[in-house]
């Protein structure tokens, strides 16, 4: 398999972030097609595992400009399509669009020097749990995810850290580190959720994978080499980890997950 792909990142409010990988050499215009129809924050890189590189294509191909607000009465559907070929494994592609999305969508796909064949055409799945219209409970998430953030932010800088607040000036457009707390050669990458316990909202392996991606993505970028990196999951609720993510925590001891409360304002 190829040494280099282009990974699309596609993240929409209060869902699942959906990461695909195309390698190369593939059909560029079948990856602005696939693009084009994709809803929410798109970045796009091109990675060469080989020489440990990563090119930022996002400017040229991704989305860093969406706003939810323009598509609060529109309906989000999830497409899915299984692309075949009879030498190599399955390719599934995956992505959230607002988009009409046609049975003939991107009926074969070039990547990997193959010529791959969609198999069964699409999968549309619609959920009316995902609506982006209900403005109101987006404007109250928004607050009190900006209000935990906050909160515990002033938990570093009472301890001498300078910090940076990413999820407040930069949305959902922050990497998925909400803060970078530094002090001396030490850096800590955070991510909060301010969500109370319940069925709807629930940390899970995936949420806990994002977070380390994000992580390492983020150290790609800077100087690290000399800083000693801390990683901290933070919540404001006990009992909210599936299973799944209680054992990824078990086999991955640098995260460090803590329960910090904030009874004044909490995700119902």
């Amino acid at each position: 398999m190829s040494k280099k792909y282009y990974l699309v990142k596609q993240s929409f409010p209060y869902l699942d972030t959906k990461i695909n990988k195309i390698y190369c050499p593939c059909n560029i215009s079948h990856l602005k097609k696939l693009i084009s129809f994709m809803t929410g924050t798109i970045e796009v890189y091109l990675y060469d595992e080989e020489n440990n590189k990563r090119e930022d294509l996002t400017i040229e191909l991704g989305n860093r400009d969406f706003n939810p607000y323009e598509h609060r009465f529109e309906k989000l559907y999830i497409v899915k399509i299984n692309y075949l070929h009879k030498h190599v494994i399955p390719e599934y592609i995956n992505f959230y669009t607002i988009k009409n999305v046609r049975s003939d969508f991107l009926p074969s796909f070039f990547m990997n020097d193959y010529v791959y064949n969609a198999k069964n055409g699409i999968e549309i799945i619609f959920d009316e749990s995902l609506l982006s219209c209900n403005i109101e409970e987006y404007k109250r998430k928004m607050k009190y995810g900006k209000e935990y953030e906050e909160f515990i932010s002033n938990k570093y800088i009472e301890s001498g850290y300078q910090v940076e607040l990413r999820g407040i000036k930069n949305s959902f457009n922050d990497g998925g580190l909400d803060i970078i707390a530094k002090k001396d050669t030490n850096i800590v990458l955070v991510q909060c959720k301010n969500w109370k316990m319940s069925n709807n909202y629930k940390i899970n392996q995936k949420d806990l994978r994002a977070f380390v991606g994000d992580c390492f993505l983020y150290l790609k970028d800077i100087e690290s080499k000399d800083l000693k990196v801390s990683y901290h999951f933070i919540v404001s609720h006990d009992n909210i980890l599936t299973k799944s993510a209680e054992i990824f925590l078990e086999q991955n001891k640098f995260i460090k997950f803590k329960c910090v409360p904030f009874e004044e304002n909490n995700l119902d």
